[in-house]
């Protein structure tokens, strides 16, 4: 790509003087990192043309106008590109030299021989000419001069100016010399300098300050050093910037690079009304300061288009195309602030390990393999029971990981021949437990099925694991296990139990980790609006109170990495999930992202509370505290009660009894659940059968 090749000073095969849509960056942003200018992490993902205020006001309207056609015309019959960019510069370099030479000799006061002239004019040429290739200085575009190609310029001229001083005295050339080496090149240095900063000092491109819908930009004003050099190159951006707003106070009424700074986030109200404005970009979303989802709670109700821009390291990474600005996306609103992570810690516990995935086809599990493929593990086990799921995510991670041994492994955790020949065959030393059933309303009416999988399935797994010597499992738990009211929140309890109690058993660490919902995961509730929306379906809501803990998958998964690295054994941990989030709320502002209006183009209906549904999720039970460890995104929840691990496998024991005798009864299935899990408030709906809205899950 264009901007990588400027990263590392190598040559491009094509110079993009201009970006239109689906282009790379224009080098006009190599400027700015060549100089060591701290770039925002949210440039955009742009495309058009952009309108900023004139830079000369006081030009006329018609002259302006001739300058944007001579503008144009420039860059339609000048696109030096390669080797003839290079031709061009050299001979450009060689004229403005003998150009600056023979005014020298002009001014000469003692008069300088035309042949001597023309000899130094060859001379000085041929120098500047090697020393430009010396310095690098034909590794640049014309549009794209900046004061780091400056100071190669001086340094090349400095160069060359001592040479022919060190010449002088030595007599070589004697009589070709410059009459005043100082004054020549100062001159020629000067002359040099105009020739390679033509470009950008005459034909900046020059826009139409009338086009466009009126743009406020909500950025730090003081990156506002490089926004019209980057913006200003896309030709069908179709915005005209009429101000920016600051966070910070003091730079309010500043004039950055032509764009006033018109106030602060706290007056982006009025500022909208007072300049009509019609679409709001915001360039701060990585700010520490500032709350992307609050900022977007003020304008909710204001007829503004809000998008944002998509961080510079994806850009540069080649994670993204710079296509159109984005829209705000829901995870966005969530206020969070970006995961950290030890990547060394996490490196030393996991590369070079034998690491087996269960449930590696799900949301949660498929994401742990992708990031534990980037720690290059000694072996990585995909342990999953359905075929599909296994058969892409074993596809991907080869195709991301070449060189990673994989082993796609189809199981199941319920049977105990399929476990055993997998901790035979490959020996796991660490295990991610994240197979299990996880949608409420189902689960409700499928209670013998839960307790299979999420508990006695966990039970052999953790048996097996120490049977065969492995050193740690991670059980991935959730909020609905708090005080559950649901079949499936209690059986991720009880597994949460399983773990804690089984932890020190053949020198096995066992640790849980418990968060909220995750946005992206097939079945969420932002998917299910998502597809509603999509569809122009309505969107169905339990309860206009409902409320629920977010988050992003690849951010929960870290955590549990990073959980993992930190777990001594015996612990839970939970994850900082922030506020949780109204469904009703979530609703609104996905409708509103995609451009519409709620209960007018997508009606929002209430359902009603299902079987198992909780209105608030807990990610503590009232006895619980929580301990600070060394990451500020993950606690530990503080145990009171430790579960003898004996009485919980004889309790285990009777609910397989249970199922094998009474098959599938519910009522009886979660009766014999209540029993173990205390906490559980079994819901006056059981028994049952299940309602018309199944096919919809929240939760």
């Amino acid at each position: 790509m264009v901007l990588a090749c400027y990263a590392n000073q190598t040559e491009p095969k094509e110079q993009a003087w201009t970006l239109q849509d689906n282009q790379r960056l224009s080098p006009f942003l190599m400027m700015d990192i060549e100089q060591g200018v701290q770039l925002p992490k949210s440039l955009g993902k742009v495309s058009g043309s952009i309108t900023i205020p004139r830079p000369f006001p006081q030009i006329s309207g018609s002259l302006w106008a001739g300058l944007t056609r001579l503008q144009k015309r420039v860059d339609q019959h000048i696109r030096i590109t390669g080797r003839k960019r290079d031709i061009f510069f050299v001979i450009g370099d060689g004229a403005v030299t003998v150009l600056a030479t023979s005014l020298i000799c002009r001014l000469a006061v003692n008069g300088f021989l035309l042949t001597n002239a023309l000899i130094l004019s060859g001379i000085a040429s041929l120098l500047v000419l090697l020393t430009n290739l010396l310095f690098g200085n034909y590794r640049l575009a014309w549009v794209t001069f900046s004061l780091s190609d400056l100071r190669r310029l001086f340094g090349a001229v400095a160069f060359v100016t001592i040479t022919l001083i060190l010449l002088d005295q030595t007599h070589v050339l004697a009589a070709f010399s410059p009459p005043n080496p100082l004054l020549w090149g100062m001159t020629l240095f000067f002359a040099l300098a105009t020739f390679r900063g033509s470009k950008r000092l005459l034909m900046e491109p020059v826009v139409n300050r009338a086009q466009g819908k009126r743009t406020l930009i909500v950025m730090s004003s003081k990156h506002a050093y490089f926004l019209p050099n980057v913006l200003r190159r896309f030709k069908s951006f179709n915005y005209h910037i009429a101000g920016i707003v600051d966070p910070d106070t003091g730079r309010v009424g500043n004039y950055e690079q032509g764009i006033q700074v018109l106030g602060t986030t706290d007056d982006i109200k009025a500022i909208i009304e007072k300049y009509k404005i019609e679409v709001v970009i915001v360039m701060l979303e990585n700010n520490p300061g500032f709350n992307l989802g609050d900022f977007y709670t003020r304008l909710q109700h204001i007829a503004v288009e809000v998008k944002t821009m998509p961080s510079l390291a994806d850009v540069l990474e080649d994670h993204s195309d710079l296509g159109a600005l984005e829209k705000l996306c829901i995870h966005e609103l969530t206020g969070l602030p970006p995961v950290s992570i030890d990547i060394r810690e996490m490196h030393r516990v996991f590369t070079g390990r034998k690491i087996m995935v269960t449930g590696a086809g799900g949301s949660i599990g498929s994401e742990l393999c992708r990031q534990l493929a980037r720690f290059e593990p000694d072996r990585l086990v995909l342990f999953e029971r359905d075929d599909s799921n296994l058969f892409y995510i074993d596809r991907e991670i080869r195709q991301t990981h070449p060189g990673l041994k994989l082993v796609p492994f189809l199981g199941d955790i319920t049977r105990p021949h399929d476990l055993e020949k997998v901790f035979t065959q490959y020996r796991p030393e660490t295990i991610f437990h994240a197979a299990a059933y996880k949608h409420v309303p189902i689960l409700e009416f499928h209670p013998e099925d839960a307790i299979r999988t999420n508990v006695l399935g966990t039970h052999l797994l953790a048996n097996m694991a120490v049977r065969y010597g492995a050193e740690c499992m991670v059980y991935i738990s959730t909020d609905k296990a708090v005080n559950p009211t649901s079949t499936m929140g209690a059986t991720k309890r009880l597994g949460e139990m399983v773990a804690t109690s089984m932890n020190g058993l053949g020198d096995m660490r066992i640790m849980a980790v418990r968060f909220g919902n995750v946005l992206d995961s097939r079945g969420s509730i932002s998917t299910i609006f998502h597809e509603a929306i999509t569809k122009r379906k309505p969107i169905t809501v339990t309860d206009k109170g409902m409320k629920r803990y977010f988050m992003l998958t690849s951010e929960a998964v870290l955590l549990v990495l990073q959980a993992a690295a930190l777990g001594k054994g015996g612990e839970v941990f939970v994850l900082d999930m922030g506020k949780p989030v109204r469904i009703w709320d979530l609703a609104h502002r996905m409708v509103e992202l995609a451009g519409l209006t709620p209960n007018i183009d997508i009606p929002i209906v209430v359902s009603g509370k299902r079987p198992g549904e909780k209105l608030f999720e807990e990610l503590l039970t009232a006895e619980e505290g929580t301990v600070a460890t060394e990451n500020d995104r993950i606690f530990q929840a503080r145990i009171y009660h430790k579960y003898c691990y004996p009485d919980l496998a004889a309790g285990i024991r009777k609910l397989d009894d249970m199922l094998r005798h009474n098959g599938s009864a519910p009522v009886v299935a979660k009766q014999a659940l209540s029993e173990l899990v205390k906490s559980y408030k079994l819901d006056p709906c059981v028994g049952l059968k299940p309602s018309c809205h199944l096919a919809v899950s929240q939760t």
